[in-house]
């Protein structure tokens, strides 16, 4: 009796709310059986909510390791799109498992060392990437149409609103909050009464009573920075706004680093404008988009007045999150000294509980000149 283990992937958390994950088992452990592998309950893998066109998944994972470590000799896999969606990758995990000794088999489409059996691989595969590519169109293309006809288009409701389903014909659209529209209203009028930048915001939240829609104590300042600038909460949100393209100066070398998950904004001809309820008329919304702007070139990160070659490039090693240049004017007892600091020493502006306790770093080399202090 040999050594078997299986593995089972759906795409969406709903699949598997579906038990579509359950159904793929079901199939995988009567195979077992009917062909006495001994099926250990360590040998069933499992990725829910992972795309087949990702090689990083904790399930897919654990079982290359295993496959490598000898714990099983055949592995079952309903089908090659259940594996992978590309074909490259389908043959690097098919030579990966084979080399180990193990023996892979497709339950529904059973392939051997035949080459027509190959090119029926090479051929599922090709279809495969094509029908994902083809789901993901019509996808896009029906959230635009659904966006024309007047539906909010979204992943959840924007603070200040709740969304509501469509229902008896009527589109799914934004209705006000209530207790969060009285938050939204008061942080317009601290930006254009009092003119206080977000970090100031942030500050006043953080010490105050109010609490962000999870429920955790800290605010953000992307989330409040999305609420001063957003152009909905005057009336109007708009789809297809962006379009997502590879970043120009990736963070890492990942799974995703080539991916497209920077985002650049469309030309404004493209946006789809949906109404919603105001929670600002637009000459506060207008103010609101000076005061910003006014903040922004007030910002450090702004401040063109001193040179940093790494600006942009260092990350913190403690916490990582990027790290910035700080300069120290002369004294009398000390030369104009450089550094790089972490953006978590303000844990009011990283929305973390303390502050990093990394100590700021000296520039390797002499930066446009100035002595470096020692």
């Amino acid at each position: 009796m040999s050594a078997a283990a299986i593995y089972a992937r759906v795409s969406t958390p709903r699949q598997g709310r579906e038990q579509t994950i359950e159904s793929q088992l079901t199939v995988l452990k009567s195979w077992a059986d009917e062909n006495g592998h001994d099926l250990s309950p360590e040998n069933i893998y499992t990725d829910e909510g992972y795309s087949g066109s990702r090689l990083d998944r904790p399930g897919l994972d654990a079982l290359r390791e295993s496959a490598e470590d000898g714990t099983f000799e055949v592995l079952g896999v309903l089908s090659p799109d259940r594996l992978a969606r590309k074909y490259a990758y389908q043959v690097l995990l098919l030579e990966e498992v084979g080399r180990s000794g193990c023996e892979v088999v497709f339950v529904d489409h059973p392939i051997s060392d035949d080459p027509n059996d190959q090119l029926l691989l090479q051929i599922r595969g090709a279809i495969a990437e094509y029908e994902r590519v083809l789901l993901g169109e019509r996808f896009r293309r029906g959230k635009l149409q659904k966006a024309r006809e007047g539906h909010f288009i979204g992943g959840r409701a924007p603070y200040g609103y709740r969304y509501i389903p469509k229902r008896d014909g009527v589109a799914g659209h934004l209705v006000v909050d209530e207790t969060e529209s009285e938050l939204v209203r008061m942080l317009y009028g601290w930006l254009i009464e009092e003119r206080m930048s977000v970090r100031q915001i942030l500050k006043r939240l953080n010490e105050g009573p109010w609490l962000p829609r999870s429920g955790s104590s800290r605010w953000s300042a992307s989330v409040v920075h999305h609420i001063l600038s957003d152009p909905l909460y005057s009336g109007t949100a708009y789809a297809n706004r962006y379009r997502y393209v590879p970043p120009e100066k990736p963070r890492g070398c990942g799974p995703r680093s080539g991916e497209n998950t920077s985002r650049k904004l469309r030309p404004k001809e493209e946006w789809i404008p949906i109404p919603v309820a105001p929670l600002i008329d637009q000459e506060p919304h207008r103010l609101a988009k000076a005061q910003l702007e006014r903040n922004a070139k007030l910002s450090f990160r702004n401040n063109k007045k001193y040179s940093y070659l790494l600006r942009c490039l260092l990350s913190c090693q403690r916490c990582g999150l990027a790290m910035f240049g700080v300069t120290y004017k002369a004294t009398e007892r000390q030369p104009e000294r450089r550094y790089y600091q972490c953006h978590g020493k303000d844990p009011i502006l990283s929305a973390r509980e303390h502050k990093c306790t990394q100590r700021p770093a000296m520039p390797a080399v002499e930066e446009v000149g100035q002595p470096r202090s020692e």
